[in-house]
């Protein structure tokens, strides 16, 4: 319970310094004298490449080799306690100052307009956590004389899932999907690893137990429930061979489009970063130049920045919500040069593939440029936009009553089979668009379609590409 809480409370007050740090920057800096000298069109550009810049520095010269999510799923899905050099594989998990820079670069990484979410933050943070309250539970116990029943290499495993659990709870509101994605996300199929299997119990305390202090004490007064609407009205129709079809052709293309996405960014990582050892100053003006060509992306489709989760209606109605409407909402003379204004509905399959295209784009060249952040929102938005241009190309073949549930349930399984394609968490992945859709949405017709394409992606993504995102031990 101690380390639900307490990662938790890391998740709520970090999402607490997010919408801090976005309305300095976003709202009350672009308004003030010191802002004058830029143009309001070149605004995007500049903010993002300056914070791109003090990233690039802070990390390169102080913080080379952040812990993050990556390390998480390398460790924690080595089936065995011990490596090949027999040593505990949790001594891979660094001491608890590696949580100050990890949380504070990423930070700045996502308010600065990234397309880079606080998500694989919350898992990495979550589970440093986790493991040093271990790690201290274990020495008070030595010093008692009381340790010799304690598997510590077991206990820090189970605390590092329930912290990462307890974390991505307090930081995103997922009381459920929360601690299923902590356990699916360390086994590269559509399963649990052994292990994850095993510390169930304790991942589900420590999520509820964060979810009480959080919900019960710090924010008693905020809606339950999620917000994001696939559609108007409450009622519709979806036969089951139309959620079948739909169902498995949007899998597949979410596994198509995942793997794509893993292996652009791939390549760009070998393009970028050459074997050989490159001086700082280097490193910094590369990631300087990629964070300069994300703020040019942004420019053009301004609906394509920062993590996704507020501003996410956006791309779900396809923009029927103007972006301006919400909390990701910046002035308008910022989004001058946009390519597809941002505060309509789309007009075309095109208009949403060019945004889907360049959701796309950035996610691959702000990790390819090793920017800490997660993916999850990001992917999810992408994934929408994605949906509405298959939508739109399908459109003479799709069912075309109003009351209809075929195209919003391609949309949301767009969002969950991109996803799982990338992070192979297809009940997570489920759950969290559950939690996050709004009352209105008819959850009972849309889920199972969603949950087969979810699935759908892990199997032919798989078969498509042997590596994937995330580096897997087992």
């Amino acid at each position: 319970m101690i380390v639900g809480i307490a990662s938790a409370l890391v998740g709520y007050l970090y999402c607490k310094c997010l919408k801090i740090g976005f309305d300095l920057l976003w709202r009350q800096f672009p308004s003030s004298n010191l802002s004058k000298a830029i143009p309001a069109s070149k605004h995007i550009l500049c903010i993002m490449t300056l914070g791109g810049a003090i990233v690039a520095t802070l990390s390169t010269l102080l913080f080379p080799s952040l812990f993050s999510a990556h390390d998480y799923v390398h460790v924690l899905s080595e089936e065995s306690d011990r490596d090949c050099n027999n040593t505990n594989k949790m001594d891979k998990f660094p001491g608890v100052k590696k949580i100050f820079p990890l949380l504070g670069l990423s930070l700045l990484t996502s308010i600065s307009g990234f397309s880079l979410g606080p998500e694989a933050p919350m898992v990495g943070a979550g589970s440093l956590v986790g493991v040093n309250l271990g790690r201290r539970y274990i020495k008070s116990k030595e010093k008692s004389g009381d340790s010799s029943r304690i598997n510590a290499s077991k206990l820090e495993e189970t605390f590092a899932y329930a912290g990462a659990a307890g974390a991505l709870t307090g930081a995103l509101n997922f009381p459920l999907a929360g601690p299923i994605f902590a356990l699916e996300f360390t086994s590269r199929r559509a399963g649990l690893a052994g292990a994850a299997g095993k510390n169930w119990d304790a991942v589900m305390l420590a999520s509820f137990a964060g979810m009480a202090v959080i919900r019960g004490l710090l924010a008693p007064t905020a809606h339950i429930g999620g917000h994001f609407t696939y559609r108007k009205a409450a009622i519709g129709l979806l036969h089951g061979r139309e959620m079948v079809l739909a169902g498995l052709g949007v899998g597949v293309c979410g596994a198509v489009v995942g793997t794509c996405f893993h292996k652009s960014v791939s390549l760009l990582k070998n393009a970028i970063w050459s074997k050989k050892e490159s001086s700082r100053a280097v490193v910094i003006g590369k990631k300087v130049l990629l964070a300069m060509l994300i703020g040019y992306i942004s420019t053009l489709f301004p609906q394509t920045m920062f993590w996704g989760e507020p501003s996410m209606q956006c791309m779900v109605d396809g923009q029927c919500t103007p972006f301006s409407a919400t909390p990701h909402g910046i002035p308008a003379a910022m989004m001058q040069a946009a390519r597809v204004n941002p505060n309509e509905p789309f007009a075309s399959g095109s208009a949403a593939l060019q945004v889907g295209l360049a959701k796309f784009s950035a996610i691959a060249l702000a990790s390819a440029a090793k920017f800490p952040g997660g993916v999850i929102f990001p992917l999810l938005s992408n994934g929408a936009s994605l949906g509405h241009a298959l939508v739109s190309a399908l459109g003479p073949i799709l069912p075309t009553a109003t009351s209809s549930l075929v195209s919003p349930m391609m949309i949301m399984s767009f969002m969950a089979s991109l996803l799982t394609s990338i992070t192979r968490t297809p009940a997570a992945s489920v759950l969290i668009l559950a939690f996050t859709a709004s009352g209105i949405t008819p959850l009972s017709a849309l889920l199972p379609g969603a949950l087969m394409a979810s699935y759908v992606s892990v199997w032919v993504s798989e078969r498509l590409s042997k590596d994937s995102f995330f580096s897997y031990s087992e």
